[in-house]
């Protein structure tokens, strides 16, 4: 594994790109007119008018509804009656310009219309950490979703519901491969004590797999695995839970 590198810039993510992990009906686009008005950044405009941001199953990031309708809300629309900064301290501006992205469990992705970068929000706690927001842009949070592939889905396999697992299985190989579809009606769907041996000998190691996701996650931002949704969503695919 090679060391985690320094602070660098991030490469821009494409469509294209995207594409070839979610497919062209796995992401979502706003149109121009309805992007918030508090989305000054010209970087973060185009990304979600030109590029898109995932919606398919395999999304770690579950998109808000109403990015799905293509109209994000602000987050002072998601927080009312009550006000951004009472639920998440620290806020830049005190929440007036953040844009709701996504949520993972608990946590809420949100972007900051002006500067462009992304806050991984966990209520109660600071919006930044050690002086940063999680991602310095939507290209970072773009290329932290792209870190999880086949094996790191295969992860939280047990707990999919079916239309996931096979989304999963369409999409990434070693996904299928770890993870393959069984019949319960047939008749050799218990596997006897040597297959079960076999199969787990097959198995990837789960700490190989979560110290490389980490680390992966690390490259493009190097301190986030000190925020608080991130350290929730890599202790979720280490439990299970």
């Amino acid at each position: 594994m090679t060391p985690d590198q320094p602070d660098l810039p991030n490469e821009p993510v494409t469509r294209a790109e995207l594409e070839r992990v979610y497919g062209a009906d796995g992401l979502v686009r706003v149109a121009p007119e309805r992007v918030p008005a508090a989305v000054a950044d010209p970087g973060a405009r185009a990304f979600l008018t030109a590029i898109g941001l995932p919606t398919a199953p395999g999304a770690v990031v579950r998109p808000d509804e109403a990015l799905l309708a293509g109209a994000p809300r602000l987050l002072a629309e998601h927080c009312a009656p009550g006000k951004p900064d009472e639920a998440y301290p620290g806020l830049p501006g005190g929440g007036a310009a953040m844009v709701v992205l996504g949520h993972y469990g608990s946590g809420l992705f949100v972007l900051d219309g002006g500067s462009g970068a992304v806050h991984a929000l966990a209520p109660h706690e600071d919006a930044a950490v050690n002086g940063r927001p999680a991602h310095r842009d939507l290209h970072s949070l773009a290329r932290c979703l792209l870190a999880f592939g086949g094996r790191e889905l295969w992860l939280l396999s047990d707990l999919m519901d079916p239309d996931t697992a096979d989304w999963c299985r369409a999409h990434f190989p070693e996904f299928a491969e770890l993870c393959p579809v069984r019949d319960e009606e047939e008749d050799d769907f218990f596997l006897d004590e040597d297959e079960e041996e076999e199969l787990r000998a097959r198995l990837p190691d789960v700490d190989e797999v979560l110290d490389g996701l980490a680390a992966a996650l690390r490259r493009i931002e190097p301190g986030i695995t000190d925020q608080p949704v991130w350290q929730e969503v890599l202790h979720n695919f280490r439990h299970g839970y």
